[in-house]
């Protein structure tokens, strides 16, 4: 009679297997609607990154133009010391504003903003993979890009960061990698 030894047990950290009978789980889906693939959250990231920075760049520059067009009252063009709430509210209006065109009206038009695009991404509808509507288009900027509009600018920006660590949270978590800007609009952004 010849002896064996019993494997190992697992380690204490791995998954118990599933009971006799049981499925096995299901891995996370690798295609969204229509078969079309999910692109990796590093990638959805990545382009969001960029969004910003160009975006960025050039409203700042705008900002920056408007901030030091200087005027005879002593201040940086009126935005100095004796800034007036109005003002700032007013350059806060034109970066939503910016914002909107490049998120929204880019996604309903093109079917992405324009890294995303650049990305070989496109942002469709969940249910059925058809393009977006303006609907759609609204809803996935209003949920972090409405955040602007606040008078009180640290309150939106607070909700904007748990927005976004959320969203960040899912995109590595979620079956379709959907932020909740995604949840919201009912969309899902894949591969081209």
């Amino acid at each position: 009679m010849s002896s064996t030894t019993p494997p190992p047990p697992p380690p204490p950290s791995s998954m118990p297997p599933p009971p006799p009978g049981a499925p096995e789980p299901a891995p996370f889906p690798t295609t969204g609607p229509g078969g079309r693939t999910l692109p990796s959250p590093w990638k959805r990231i990545g382009a969001r990154f960029l969004d910003g920075l160009i975006l960025g760049l050039v409203f700042g520059s705008v900002f920056a133009a408007i901030v030091l067009s200087g005027d005879d009252d002593g201040g940086l063009g009126g935005i100095g010391t004796d800034a007036s709430a109005g003002k700032l509210y007013l350059l806060g209006l034109l970066g939503a504003a910016a914002g909107f065109v490049w998120d929204a009206v880019c996604t309903k038009q093109f079917g992405g903003s324009p890294m995303k695009l650049a990305f070989g991404m496109r942002v469709v509808q969940a249910e059925t993979g058809a393009p977006v509507e303006w609907q759609h288009a609204i809803v996935r900027w209003a949920v972090p890009g409405a955040l602007a509009l606040l008078p009180l600018a640290t309150i939106g920006n607070l909700i904007n960061l748990v927005i976004v660590v959320v969203s960040l949270v899912f995109l590595f978590t979620k079956p379709l990698r959907r932020a909740l800007w995604d949840l919201a609009a009912k969309t899902v952004v894949v591969d081209k």
